[in-house]
């Protein structure tokens, strides 16, 4: 019988990988009137964020535990979601690129190295390529899930926006779960300055 934190890990993969916007991130810059130029532009805010803030990101886990980098990240993401959602103007989409590209240094990683730390604690390293995989499995039915939820909301909807404002109540969920996660998984010693 599986762990009740197995459960928690692969709910957070489930619900990380619903993420609506994927399949239409394009279109949906297209129908705000955006030039491929401009979303190229975007696209690249994004990326480059994500990997400049990768070692400020890792500071903040070590010195705050990784739970609160977690909730960072997902904090990240909801707001970028938001701005898409309420504020269609490519410089507010500039700095929702910048907070998705934050949440993905805050990410990426940690929730792998909790996992980790889990199977450490429990004594089951021996045991992590077949639990990990196992909560992989659930992130990928998450990806699954979501292209289905995505474009029916867009059928439905007709407007690509509404995926945005759907994928913040998964996230919301997956703070409420990261919150029930146990202090020890936070890892070593924070730093001292």
């Amino acid at each position: 019988m599986e762990s009740r934190m197995f459960y928690k890990f692969a709910l957070y993969g489930f619900l990380k990988n619903l993420r609506f916007f994927d399949p239409f991130l394009i279109l949906f810059f297209r129908e705000t009137g955006l030039s491929f130029l401009q979303i190229g532009i975007l696209i690249a805010v994004r990326d480059i964020s994500t990997n400049i803030l990768e070692i400020p990101t890792g500071i903040y886990a070590d010195a705050f535990g990784r739970r609160k980098s977690m909730v960072m990240a997902l904090i990240s993401y909801i707001v970028s979601f938001l701005i898409f959602f309420w504020l269609p103007n490519y410089f507010f989409f500039a700095g929702a690129m910048v907070l998705f590209g934050l949440g993905e240094a805050f990410r990426s990683g940690t929730h792998k190295a909790m996992i980790l730390e889990y199977l450490r604690i429990q004594n089951m390293e021996s045991k992590k390529v077949e639990y990990y995989g196992r909560t992989r499995a659930a992130s990928e039915l998450g990806s699954a899930v979501s292209s289905v939820v995505a474009a029916a909301l867009v059928f439905y909807s007709g407007s690509y926006k509404y995926v945005f404002l759907a994928a913040v109540i998964p996230y919301v969920v997956n703070l409420i779960n990261l919150a029930t996660y146990p202090e020890e998984l936070d890892g070593g010693v924070p730093l001292r300055w």
